[in-house]
């Protein structure tokens, strides 16, 4: 083979190779890696009387206290009227590992019978690089969180109507998991939200 012809296939090779390896290196941070945000903290135990059935993402809904619409289906083990309430820090674990995992930032209140009931939850997206829920994701009840940062999150909102910022407020959450923390700036922010209707 001509030796030009060989120097040319292997310039060729060497360019594709280094292409593929500064992609991969532009790519890393879509991945999760060692240091991706992983749920801990206090275990979380629902009312023993109450079946949690199903726990998704869904497509479609506006809940006025998170990014993303979460479905959650229980029901009552006996004939009577069970209640629970689902506390504000609580984390759900994505049950795939490219899916994020979640956190609910408002407490809500759930009451059911012996018949399925679902209730539509607001809630908050905790590894910036990981695809975001949808209907198809599963998930199931993690802890309320241990971590500082988030716990911060959730007392600075407590009596805060967030329902009409609700992506800085998101934004504040990733900073939180994916980032070096809240600044200055972003707890300015949280404390200027209106208060909460009553």
């Amino acid at each position: 083979m001509n030796r030009n012809v060989v120097g040319m296939s292997v310039r060729s090779g060497a360019r594709a190779f280094t292409a593929v390896v500064l992609l991969l290196a532009a790519c890393e941070g879509l991945l999760p890696g060692p240091d991706d945000f992983e749920p801990s903290g206090t275990d979380f135990n629902l009312n023993p009387n109450i079946e949690l059935l199903l726990i998704t993402g869904k497509n479609t809904g506006f809940p006025p206290t998170g990014t993303f619409p979460f479905s959650f289906a229980v029901r009552s083990r006996n004939s009577g009227i069970e209640c629970d309430t689902l506390p504000a820090g609580l984390l759900f674990r994505s049950k795939k590992s490219r899916v994020q995992h979640v956190l609910m930032l408002k407490p809500h209140i759930i009451s059911t019978g012996p018949s399925p009931v679902q209730f539509e939850l607001g809630m908050f997206c905790c590894n910036e690089f990981r695809e975001m829920p949808r209907a198809s994701d599963t998930f199931e009840l993690g802890p309320i969180t241990d971590n500082a940062g988030l716990r911060e999150i959730v007392d600075r909102v407590r009596d805060r109507d967030i329902s009409g910022h609700l992506w800085m407020v998101q934004r504040a959450v990733w900073m939180v998991t994916d980032s070096t923390g809240l600044n200055q700036a972003y707890r300015d922010s949280l404390d200027n939200l209106p208060p909460a209707r009553i």
